[in-house]
């Protein structure tokens, strides 16, 4: 039987992950959520993870043009996370 991969949308995302911030630290904090892919470091001496955060940026910018998205990239060890921060959009009003 096929398994059928769960999604979710990143407003839910973002509201799970506040719950659980608040629920962990006792308030809300400001920021944003990361999203991105995660790289091995040795893939990371042919790709420039830089330019590959700004590019994945860019695309989603295009298919979502009112996000404001930040390139980002985080080293830790081997692993290399390329991508960007969403930030939660202010409230109208």
């Amino acid at each position: 039987m096929a398994t059928k991969a769960r999604t979710i949308k990143i407003a839910d995302l973002s509201s799970v992950i506040d719950q659980a911030v608040q629920a962990s630290a006792g308030r809300t904090l400001p920021g944003g959520t990361l999203i991105g892919r995660q790289i091995a470091a040795s893939l990371a001496a042919k790709i420039n993870p830089n330019d590959l955060a700004r590019d994945i940026t860019k695309q989603v910018k295009a298919a979502v043009p009112d996000a404001t998205l930040t390139p980002k990239v985080i080293k830790d060890g081997k692993i290399i996370i390329c991508g960007f921060i969403i930030k939660p959009q202010s409230p109208i009003g």
